[in-house]
């Protein structure tokens, strides 16, 4: 019931915003992956790093139980990073397809997520951020001058880009190292994104931090709604 309620919750948000002073509904099309049984075309990538220090940043993206549940059984998507540098940016991203090319669409999450950094000031809670959005083309970690940056207009640490948002940091809502569930959202600001001519668009979630040292963090359902903008 609980998950029924938010669900709906976030479909009147994400209505209110796609569609008010429309004169006729949008249509709106619902994502909703909550990787029980399998990853549901997520796939990850890294950036903000070094070249050659891959295997020192121990990306690594899989289905896994999730911690601190009375359900034993409710699995999620565990991915993990290592900073070892100034900060490190890591991503899953989904392709969807099927949208209309001359068009322009909003997207909106709602994600729920396992972490067990704390909430409190200047802790490693407080200054990872998790950021989501869409693109155009497949986000992708670019290198130049040995150093790897990202093709994801995603906005400064703790800044929200034109392609990304900022929707909270991954504070555990506590003063301890302990996992919790937490649920961030951008439902009151969509982001747009205009297809390729293909129709397809790239969703994307990702964390940022300053923090030294491994972000691990289980999503246990990552729900977006990508609604079509209303032509004035």
């Amino acid at each position: 019931m609980k998950k029924w309620i938010a669900s709906a919750s976030l479909i009147m948000a994400i209505y209110f915003v796609a569609c008010k002073n429309a004169t006729d509904p949008l249509p709106i099309t619902f994502f909703d992956s909550t990787f029980q049984e399998g990853t549901d075309d997520w796939t990850g990538d890294y950036a903000y790093y070094k070249s050659g220090q891959d295997s020192a940043v121990k990306f690594n993206v899989s289905l896994a139980d999730i911690p601190f549940r009375t359900d034993s059984t409710l699995r999620g998507l565990r991915v993990a990073g290592t900073n070892t540098g100034d900060s490190l940016f890591w991503f899953i991203k989904r392709k969807i397809t099927g949208l209309d090319p001359t068009l322009t669409y909003k997207v909106a999450y709602r994600i729920n997520l396992t972490t067990s950094y704390p909430d409190t000031i200047g802790s490693s809670g407080r200054i990872t951020y998790i950021k989501a959005g869409a693109t155009t083309e497949e986000p992708k970690k670019i290198l130049s001058a040995g150093f790897y940056d990202t093709s994801v207009l995603k906005g400064a640490i703790g800044k929200s880009g034109t392609e990304m948002l900022v929707l909270g940091n991954v504070g555990n809502k506590i003063d301890s190292i302990a996992y919790r569930s937490i649920v961030r959202d951008n439902a009151n600001l969509a982001v747009e994104v205009k297809p390729n001519a293909a129709g397809e668009i790239w969703l994307c979630v990702g964390t940022e931090t300053t923090y030294k040292g491994q972000i691990l963090l289980f999503f246990d359902r990552i729900y977006a709604a990508v609604s079509e903008k209303q032509a004035y």
